[in-house]
């Protein structure tokens, strides 16, 4: 089973489609919504999909078909180990525990997988070593 996130964008006339209950229900994929924004513009929606790969690729054609632009995330985060002073204040704040102190080197180790797009990182670092990549 995989697990991609994905940053879909709804227009007025379809932001009120049902289309998380479609894929659950018709496509077998696991849904987890990790942000979302809704306002007169349509919505954004951020969401990590869990399922095989021909799942994913049915559920992905039937969003672009219901015309829901999807957009693959991969990386959202991007730490650069220049700046980065390993203060820790990363550690500290992140919600999903995407960053960890690395108990033997003391230095802080971005983890991918967890991240959710928050930002709370992004404005936490004093020395402005981290840079969010995808925003909702």
């Amino acid at each position: 089973m995989a697990v991609r996130k994905y940053h879909l964008t709804f227009t007025p006339e379809n932001v009120s489609e049902p289309v998380t209950y479609r894929l659950v229900k018709e496509f077998d994929v696991m849904i987890n919504i990790l942000r979302a924004e809704v306002d007169e513009a349509g919505g954004r929606l951020m969401i990590a999909m869990e399922g095989s790969g021909i799942q994913i690729e049915r559920a992905i054609r039937y969003l672009e078909a219901s015309h829901v632009q999807v957009q693959e995330l991969k990386e959202f985060i991007r730490k650069d180990d220049s700046r980065c002073t390993n203060c820790g204040a990363c550690v500290s704040i992140c919600p999903v525990k995407a960053f960890v102190m690395d108990g033997r080197t003391f230095k802080v180790a971005f983890l991918n997988e967890k991240c959710i797009a928050c930002g709370m990182c992004v404005d936490a670092c004093p020395p402005g070593a981290i840079r969010l990549r995808a925003q909702v």
